[in-house]
């Protein structure tokens, strides 16, 4: 990156001289109103209407664990930047470029003087539509999938552009609309960060590593979910304790901390959606499905089902359609 850029680049700003003069930590408040847990929110860090915005990473100090509602890739100008996902070290330099979906939380060692990265934030909605350039069986597209899915897996993706003219080019091009006096419009933004990821899809030996992050808990809560969704029909606390070598008491005590609910109120759940499914798309009669979807007390289901929707299986089924 071009010698005169990078100066620019290196101005202390208002955050990081507060930081130098004794705050020693970034304020929270400037990228989130989440008190308990720390997520950044794009809305904070965007004008309103922006999809895409770029800003420099923060100096001078370490910045704690966090997320966030949008995907952030990461170039890092000068220097070293080492994130921290899952307890994991990513240690990145110059010309490497970090790539970290919406489901991803992670943290960042403290930075130097020439530790210069900009940070690429990306609305999801906006991200979501780059879908359309990437060829489909590429690890980007799954990437662009994984970030869609409301409860996805972390992922992240590692890549360099050194030694590559077209990419260098297009983050010197993004570097420099942050310290020129050309700013780039939102298009133009869009445009050059659907360039760089199709760069990376053409050109798989840019990409140093691409892994997902799933804790011992969250596996666990997967396969819970996974059983309630798929066996619904006869599914028992006893039966998944026995698939999964665990104890029923400690199994119960793990589905109410992981799911926030009870083993029985988890399968009830899925039991009515699919029981709304049925009344909406077939015709079955409401005793057929009360069978299919695993009750054998019909009184029960009706019970259960006014206490819900204040109204009979059979008035739901007439109003969702139209009757």
């Amino acid at each position: 990156m071009k010698p005169e850029i990078l100066t620019r680049l290196a101005a202390v700003n208002d955050e990081e001289r507060r930081i130098i003069e004794g705050e020693q930590k970034i304020n929270k408040k400037l990228y989130s109103a989440y008190t308990k847990e720390f997520i950044i929110n794009h809305h904070r860090l965007m004008q309103e209407g922006e999809q895409i915005t770029l800003r420099r990473h923060t100096r001078f100090t370490d910045f704690p664990p966090h997320g966030h509602n949008y995907v952030e890739m990461t170039y890092v100008c000068s220097g070293e930047v080492v994130h921290v996902i899952k307890h994991r070290e990513i240690r990145m330099h110059a010309g490497d470029v970090l790539l970290l979906n919406r489901h991803t939380q992670h943290s960042v060692r403290k930075t130097g003087e020439d530790d210069i990265a900009i940070n690429i934030l990306l609305a999801t909605d906006t991200f979501h539509s780059f879908a359309s350039v990437l060829p489909a069986a590429s690890p980007l597209s799954s990437f662009v999938a994984e970030n869609i899915r409301s409860n996805g897996e972390a992922e992240y993706m590692l890549f360099s552009t050194e030694g590559v003219p077209p990419l260098e080019n297009l983050f010197e091009n993004l570097a420099y609309s942050m310290v020129g006096n050309d700013i780039l419009s939102s298009e133009i933004l869009k445009s050059t960060v659907a360039l760089i990821l199709r760069h990376f899809t053409e050109l798989p030996e840019c990409t140093i590593a691409a892994a997902r992050h799933r804790s011992d808990a969250e596996l666990l809560q997967a396969r819970i979910e996974d059983y309630v969704r798929t066996e619904f029909r006869t599914a028992t606390l006893s039966e998944l304790a026995e698939r999964l070598g665990l104890s029923v008491p400690y199994l119960s005590k793990r589905v109410r901390e992981l799911c926030g609910v009870t083993f029985s109120r988890l399968l009830q759940e899925a039991r009515f959606e699919e029981a709304l499914r049925l009344l909406e798309t077939t015709d079955l009669p409401v005793g057929d499905i009360i069978i299919a979807v695993g009750y054998e007390n019909t009184s029960f289901f009706h019970n259960q089902f006014r206490t819900r929707y204040n109204c009979s299986p059979f008035k739901w089924r007439k109003s969702q359609r139209g009757e």
